[in-house]
């Protein structure tokens, strides 16, 4: 039998989200664990990035807390010492419960 305490979590979901950023970088791409800030306020780390080659740009895929995973939300991340945009598009792909 679950705890009041448990179910209650249960209910309101995970505390974050995977989503896909669209980072502003030319010459270098997001590997992973770089820390994802929503207007100088952490929100997340990235899991793990790269090259998108069909679309052109440099993405990461990121965990971040639920109200910075709106889609189009503007948040920032460093990427070899460079603050860059990254902004937050297409879908929630994963609602599992992230830590």
């Amino acid at each position: 039998m679950k705890s009041e305490a448990a179910l209650k979590k249960n209910q309101a979901g995970a505390r974050r989200r995977l989503v896909t950023l669209e980072i502003d970088a030319e010459d270098a791409d997001a590997s992973g664990y770089e820390l994802v800030w929503n207007k100088g306020k952490l929100a997340g780390f990235v899991t793990s990035g790269g090259y998108g080659h069909t679309v052109g740009k440099s993405l990461a895929m990121a965990l971040v807390d639920r109200d910075a995973a709106d889609a189009d939300t503007q948040l920032t991340t460093h990427i070899v010492g460079i603050e860059r945009d990254a902004l937050r598009r297409l879908t929630i792909l994963s609602q599992g419960d992230a830590a």
